[in-house]
């Protein structure tokens, strides 16, 4: 039991259900606990209930709070709490997207990381544990 606590946990968020399902396999096997949402709204609903995963992997173009949208309401929430000592989750962003304004776009909002999909486990994890171990 407390070794599930010791678990690195991440936030998938990807309206895709079977890429979500299948992202969240490839990490579960890797040995890291994963929580989901849909969409923006919902992983910022998540976040704003004191859910503090290890790191964000979240698509772009999703229903009702696109990635990038979501993007920044992360940021301006983790200089809040950058201010209170906390210390700032990692995002790394999955699309299918191949536009280089788009990728432009998005690390114009500091994450972590960008993986291009369709992306391979090993390309997965590796990413992960750059960021988180």
């Amino acid at each position: 039991m407390s070794e599930k606590k010791n678990l690195k946990e991440i936030l998938l968020v990807d309206d895709d259900p079977d890429y979500s399902e299948l992202t969240r396999t490839r990490l579960e096997a890797s040995g890291y606990r994963v929580a989901s949402a849909s969409n923006g709204r919902e992983a910022l609903e998540l976040l704003e209930h004191e859910h503090h995963p290890n790191l964000i992997i979240m698509d772009v173009e999703m229903p009702d709070k696109n990635g990038l949208t979501t993007l920044i309401n992360i940021g301006v929430r983790q200089k809040i709490q950058e201010k209170d000592g906390k210390i700032k989750i990692p995002v790394i962003v999955a699309t299918g997207f191949q536009s280089e304004k788009v990728r432009e776009v998005m690390m114009a909002q500091d994450i972590s990381g960008y993986l291009k999909k369709p992306y391979s486990s090993e390309e997965l994890i590796q990413a992960v544990r750059d960021l988180i171990g």
